[in-house]
């Protein structure tokens, strides 16, 4: 109920991102002509998204006002913080193309599919970090892994439930079982800029667009509280714990 009542009092963060989805839209055909200068023009316009998002998400979550000068700032806000987290995925994603898939040879598309799915576990509360936390760059994705092999179920068991909420309207969950997992994975992998829930959403019926943003925007202020009981202590985390049987 806490989740629900901030969501409702910071509703134009919903709305955000909508925003945020016509700034890189028309960014993207802006700069396309520019080739490489282009890619890293959007990238930086991308971070100033971020940072603007998960400015207004931690005011959303803190249940404080959010003001015009919020908003304003918030491009700003967290700009760098959110630059050094993607330049590491970029690291990685650098390695793993060019130095990882050559040498798996012709099981390449088998251990990307396996690193990208461990990405998306050990690094998914990355967001959360980005706000919450005080580390940056390598060093946050560390602590990213740290906190899933302490809290992994209570943190993994709702925000499954929440990809499987977005996908099944969608019929995005037929098929092998392996690739449904996959789906999941990389709707809730922070490595892919976004992207798949950007394309979830162009893809979904205008009916359900609207639903789909209260959604987003409920479960995003409900990460932010779960991670602050998580790993802050407390009765909550203890019910939490005692209620998955650990």
């Amino acid at each position: 109920m806490l989740a629900f009542r901030r969501a409702v009092r910071a509703w134009p963060v919903a709305f955000s991102l909508v925003m945020y989805a016509i700034i890189l839209l028309a960014s993207m055909r802006l700069v396309a002509p520019m080739g490489m200068l282009g890619g890293l023009i959007l990238g930086l316009i991308l971070a100033a998204c971020f940072s603007s998002y998960l400015h207004l998400i931690s005011f959303a979550v803190a249940g404080s006002k959010i003001t015009f000068a919020d908003v304003r700032q918030s491009f700003r806000a967290r700009f760098w913080d959110v630059i050094s987290v993607l330049f590491a995925f970029w690291v990685i994603g650098f390695a793993v193309e060019h130095v990882v898939a050559p040498a798996a040879g012709e099981k390449a598309y088998i251990v990307m599919a396996l690193l990208g799915l461990a990405m998306a576990v050990f690094f998914n509360p990355v967001p959360e970090l980005l706000y919450q936390g005080s580390s940056r760059s390598f060093y946050l994705l560390m602590e990213s892994g740290t906190f899933i092999s302490r809290y992994g179920l209570e943190w993994f068991v709702p925000n499954i439930l929440a990809a499987v909420a977005l996908l099944a309207p969608l019929g995005l969950l037929h098929g092998p079982a392996g690739q449904i997992v996959l789906v999941i994975a990389n709707l809730l992998s922070p490595s892919n800029d976004g992207m798949a829930a950007f394309n979830l959403f162009a893809a979904a019926p205008p009916y359900l667009q609207l639903p789909m943003l209260a959604f987003v925007h409920w479960f995003m202020i409900f990460r932010g509280l779960l991670f602050a009981e998580l790993t802050r202590g407390g009765s909550r985390r203890r019910n939490l714990r005692q209620g998955w049987g650990r």
